[in-house]
């Protein structure tokens, strides 16, 4: 009897440990689509702040270029499409896009909707995204073509 116990307390402990690693998966919801802009709102985590908030930056655009953003111009896969082709035909872009920042130059504005949680070592964010500049960057750099081409 003892030894069932001790199985049920490990095993209940080591379930509930959990893992802080965030999710692959988008955590978008709400959007605010204006004439070249976008604003999304997005789940972000990581162990610290600046990391949770640059992870939800991270989650805004990854929806935005391959996934869609329910009710917008961009619901229909997104502004690129297959994420899987497009990183694999332009590497180098994508990876100055995401792992390198990159993708800060087209943020307008981001601001915190809900405190960092210590808990979760998540962050809700709005994102504000300039479409009209991040389209002309995709077309210049051959990841998506141009319009009626």
């Amino acid at each position: 009897m003892k030894y069932i116990s001790l199985i049920l307390v490990t095993g209940m402990i080591l379930w509930s440990c959990g893992s802080t690693a965030p999710p692959n998966t988008g955590e978008t919801t709400k959007s605010v689509e204006r004439a070249g802009t976008i604003t999304v709102s997005a789940i972000g985590y990581g162990k610290k702040e600046a990391l949770a908030i640059n992870h939800a930056k991270e989650q805004a655009f990854i929806n935005l270029l391959f996934r869609g953003i329910a009710n917008t111009s961009f619901s229909n896969g997104g502004m690129v499409g297959n994420e899987q082709s497009a990183r694999n035909k332009n590497p180098d872009y994508f990876k100055n896009f995401f792992e390198n920042n990159g993708l800060n130059k087209f943020v307008i504005k981001t601001r915190q909707t809900e405190l960092f949680s210590k808990k979760d070592k998540s962050v809700k964010c709005d994102i504000t995204i300039n479409t009209k500049s991040l389209r002309n960057d995709l077309t210049q750099n051959g990841v998506i073509r141009e319009f009626g081409f």
